[in-house]
């Protein structure tokens, strides 16, 4: 792996003498962490290591087709077994992981990998794969498959499809790049069904879904100071629209389309109190800049925080309250 030999051999060196493995992805899981997840899960059960996959929060429903989904657990008992590895998948801190309260429970010494593509990653583990410039952790898994010469077998090859695909919006964002259309031409002749895959993840809105957007749009914003535009969804619009949290995800992506505007956000409530800002830029601006003002990151084209609060509009002004 370019620039990245080591780092590579560090993990194949350590994962040759591993048994006991956890792999974790982050909480509310998108397709880039969980498609990572279950194609390193099938890599290890390959090399007879016993493995388990965690996320905190349960398999969505539009990536139940995932090859090998029904092996993710999300009961937090299993940390208190015993793992001499732990690999953090897509997760660019133990917070965003939902896991920094569950790892001192693990009865013994591990070696913690984290493998991810957050511009904001603090590099957290005792071997840490973080590929700033990488479209999803999907491209750096697949490099790294690449890098030991791993088969790619049509299961594998259709969860690290649907890691490229969802993490760049169909090859549509900023991320895209040419090694990540390459991995996908790839995968796609060992097998991926690409077609599958977008009508599962891409192209899966419903009317509820729509309905929402529809006031989301509606109150579209331009800060021409700031070159910014915004939009919010508040859990009154959720209740009317009978949608869920869920169902405002992806707004912020397909504001991509818009013309005017160098960045793009999008805050919504949530039934817990918060608010989460989504944050995207059609032009130059670092996200993560910004979004560490509020806590946040991500990346430098799409970044994201979470405040605690309610949204109020009054006299033409937005606010968390």
């Amino acid at each position: 792996m370019e620039n990245h030999k080591n780092i590579s051999q560090n993990i194949a060196q350590h994962l040759e003498k591993a048994q006991n493995i956890l792999i974790v992805s982050h909480r509310k899981p998108d397709g880039d962490t969980l498609g990572s997840n279950f194609a390193f899960l099938e890599f290890l059960l390959s090399k007879n290591k016993k493995v388990i996959s965690f996320c905190l929060d349960i398999l969505p429903s539009h990536l139940q087709f995932l090859p090998h989904s029904h092996l993710l657990t999300n009961d937090q008992s299993v940390f208190g077994q015993k793992y001499d590895t732990v690999v953090t998948i897509d997760c660019g801190n133990l917070d965003y992981a939902g896991i920094d309260h569950l790892l001192p429970q693990i009865n013994n010494n591990f070696i913690l990998i984290n493998i991810d593509h957050h511009a904001s990653n603090p590099h957290y583990g005792h071997i840490n794969l973080v590929l700033e410039r990488a479209s999803s952790t999907a491209e750096i898994i697949y490099r790294l498959f690449q890098d030991w010469q791993i088969p790619l077998t049509p299961t594998l090859a259709t969860n690290l499809t649907c890691g490229l695909v969802t993490d760049t919006d169909c090859f549509k964002n900023p991320a895209t790049n040419y090694r990540c259309v390459a991995a996908a031409s790839q995968l796609i002749g060992q097998g991926a069904n690409i077609y599958h895959i977008v009508n599962s993840t891409i192209n899966n809105i419903n009317v509820r879904s729509l309905t929402l957007w529809g006031r989301a749009l509606e109150r579209l914003y331009k800060i021409n100071k700031y070159n910014l535009v915004y939009t919010y969804i508040t859990q009154q619009d959720l209740i009317e629209c009978q949608a869920s949290d869920e169902d405002g995800e992806g707004i912020a992506n397909f504001l991509h389309i818009l013309k005017e505007g160098e960045v793009i956000m999008v805050l919504r409530e949530t039934e817990e109190g918060i608010v989460k800002g989504s944050l995207r830029t059609t032009g130059n601006t670092d996200l993560t800049k910004l979004a560490k003002t509020f806590g946040g990151g991500g990346h430098k084209k799409a970044s994201g925080f979470s405040l605690p609060g309610r949204l109020k509009y009054d006299n033409n002004k937005l606010k968390i309250v």
